[in-house]
């Protein structure tokens, strides 16, 4: 990694810098005006840092409130078990729970001292990061309003193209949050009665298509409440006057373009068990075999010794059952062996999640 990795904050740093410029990111406004990002990693990008920090986090004694923390990554690593490896090519569905908790299991580890893995580790996490994404067919599937946009690939780059376009060609005026909404002042482009129509149509039918995300806030209820608004003002309004209410109309179509986009990156169930069989078998090469049993006995030994195992286990990624597979089958298959077979060591069964 660029960033000369000398403690785990800067670890973090250095991951969260790649994995935004690599993945791109999700922004949204919470409730107290504060703007919340967190890079769109795919499935196998959460499982690879999973592969890193679960063992040696669950090997330290909990000490200054840590138990806390283990519960919220715990509830993190369960998730990547339901979504991530089954679907380890699309953006995982719990990205902002898992950036959200990342943070605070690197200043843990960074306070109470635990060694910094194998520099090769963060080299190979790096690598992660610059293989290709690979997505099924998400997005919208054809123009919306207005005009062709290029370059859109989801939802979220929609909303942006819109807002971009309407601005340009309407004008804007910089406005504050109405009473009761969040956010910050931002210009609000003067759409007419006609856009705002198009607008509404558009996006209702859109949340339509796309499946309802556990854990991720509906913001159809404020949606209904703007369309509302909009069949009552700009229907009986001239097209081509201003939309009276375009301040909250701006703030809540792009609450619901966001939950839209993530929504329809969501693995379906079909999805699911497409790439779970998929993945099985793409990460269970014939000479993989020959190294399970090495494997194991050096997870056995990561569960005990944390850090050293970790890079005991990089020193032999490049012999035996792993030559001629270099740094990505790290992450490919051998990291994935480490969360894998760590998760399940004295792990009672729980029943699955649905999507």
């Amino acid at each position: 990694m660029s960033l000369p990795i000398t403690s785990w904050l800067r670890a973090f740093f250095s991951l969260q810098t790649h994995a935004t410029e690599s993945r791109g990111s999700i922004e949204i406004t919470t409730d107290d005006d504060e703007i919340v990002r967190w890079p769109r990693t795919t499935g196998s990008d959460a499982v690879a840092i999973a592969a890193v920090i679960d063992p040696i986090l669950r090997a330290e004694p909990i000490r200054f409130g840590g138990g806390g923390l283990r519960l919220r990554w715990r509830m993190v690593v369960d998730a990547l078990e339901d979504f991530a490896l089954r679907s380890p090519d699309e953006p995982f569905a719990e990205n902002q729970a898992f950036w959200r908790t990342l943070p605070a299991v690197f200043i843990y580890l960074h306070t109470i001292n635990v060694p910094l893995p194998d520099p090769r580790i963060w080299d190979a996490l790096a690598a992660q990061f610059r293989s290709p994404i690979d997505l099924r067919n998400i997005g919208p599937s054809g123009d919306g309003p207005f005009v062709h946009f290029d370059g859109i690939k989801t939802y979220d780059d929609l909303y942006r193209a819109q807002y971009k376009y309407l601005r340009d060609k309407r004008g804007a005026d910089e406005t504050a949050p109405p009473p009761g909404y969040p956010g910050v002042s931002f210009p609000i482009p003067r759409t007419t009665n006609a856009d705002v129509l198009q607008l509404a149509t558009y996006w209702s039918n859109a949340r339509a298509k796309v499946k309802d995300v556990k854990n991720f806030t509906d913001e159809t209820p404020k949606w209904k409440l703007i369309v509302a608004d909009v069949d009552k003002l700009a229907k009986a309004a001239p097209p081509d006057l201003i939309y009276a209410r375009n301040n909250e109309f701006w703030r809540r179509m792009k609450e619901l373009a966001i939950q839209v986009a993530v929504s329809d990156e969501a693995p379906t169930k079909w999805d699911m068990v497409v790439e779970s069989v998929k993945d099985s078998v793409k990460n269970l090469p014939e000479n993989l075999g020959a190294g399970a049993k090495k494997l194991g006995s050096e997870v056995a030994e990561l569960a005990a010794g944390a850090a050293h195992a970790v890079g005991k286990i990089a020193n032999e990624a490049g012999k035996g059952a792993f030559a001629g597979f270099g740094t990505p089958l790290l992450i490919g298959a051998g990291l994935l062996g480490v969360f894998l077979i760590s998760r399940n060591r004295d792990r009672p069964s729980r029943p699955s999640r649905e999507a």
